[in-house]
């Protein structure tokens, strides 16, 4: 683990293994390419998920008890990517603290390669407070490399808004770190909205629409900015966009927001990649390693890991 960046797309993977073939137990029938896939793997489930779930449950405790990232060694890029998994039980070892939550660690000026945060500019009119951001580096693999990665993170951790993080010796909290995102949203120098669609749908799934530094922002309008881009062209195979865009359409349709053409395209986009994934599997049933673009198959397997790891989450949003 601790110089794959890849390691806990493996845990996915696992979960998955039926799906995508392998040596486990052949539980889908892939002699019948037109069959339902989700079908026959939710009745395979209900037939033998003792077995299944105790091969992921013996996974997931295996990479956390026995699979320990460093922060001498490892930087926030990966460390970060542990934490979707494990959320405050991912523990690293540290030259100060010895070993320890990374989160708590992070949240308390621990230092770790990468992870490096500031105030905002100027109290927030939604608190009265001034806001907490992390510095961006563009397309890092030490650091954040995109726009709101690490409060996404956060989001599909499921860290509540009042867990608190300490700058300078001052507490704040991740609504303060929310809460500038939400302001900062008509001034990303980037252009991307993936993960920032996945963070505010996510803490605050009551607000469609906010006042931002440089006017009104929605998440419509988010959305529409993410289908301006060629998926191809995207990192991940645009599996991020995907999952930004997957987020705002639960979240329009849990409020009954009106439909409009940029939702209409949204929805036809995640209908087509969902296609595309089941009709570009390999003849053993495992998905592209081209992401969406075409059929594909590797003997690489960071590049299997990437592609199918990626692609499954998506299907699973």
């Amino acid at each position: 683990m601790q110089n794959s960046p890849g390691s806990y797309l493996r845990l996915m993977l696992l979960a998955a293994y039926p799906l995508l073939g392998g040596c486990g137990p052949a539980l889908v029938d892939m002699s019948h390419p037109s069959t339902d896939l989700v079908e026959q793997f939710a009745v395979s489930l209900d037939k033998q998920s003792p077995s299944l779930r105790e091969r992921i449950a013996e996974v997931l405790a295996d990479g956390r008890q026995n699979r320990i990232l460093s922060t001498e060694i490892n930087a926030a890029w990966q460390i970060m990517h542990g934490v979707i998994c494990y959320g405050r039980q991912l523990e690293v070892d540290t030259p100060d603290r010895g070993r320890v939550s990374a989160l708590d660690y992070a949240f308390s000026g621990g230092q770790i390669d990468g992870f490096e945060l500031m105030l905002g500019s100027k109290p927030l009119t939604s608190t009265g407070r001034v806001g907490l951001k992390a510095r961006l580096e563009p397309g890092s693999y030490t650091g954040q490399g995109h726009v709101d990665q690490w409060l996404a993170i956060f989001a599909m951790a499921d860290l509540p808004l009042d867990t608190p993080v300490t700058l300078g010796g001052q507490t704040m909290t991740l609504l303060d770190w929310a809460r500038q995102a939400q302001y900062d949203a008509s001034q990303n120098m980037l252009d991307e909205f993936s993960w920032t669609l996945i963070a505010l749908t996510h803490y605050f799934p009551d607000e469609p629409t906010w006042q931002a530094a440089d006017g009104i922002v929605s998440w419509e309008l988010l959305v529409e900015a993410e289908l301006t881009y060629d998926l191809d062209d995207s990192p991940c195979g645009g599996t991020h966009r995907l999952a930004g865009i997957t987020r705002a359409l639960r979240a329009k349709q849990r409020l009954g927001l009106a439909d409009s053409p940029v939702w209409q395209q949204a929805q036809a986009l995640v209908d087509q990649c969902l296609a595309r994934a089941k009709e570009q599997r390999s003849r053993d049933g495992g998905l592209s390693s081209q992401y969406f673009s075409r059929p594909g198959v590797t003997a690489d397997l960071s590049a299997e890991l990437a592609s199918s790891g990626h692609v499954l989450e998506f299907i699973a949003l």
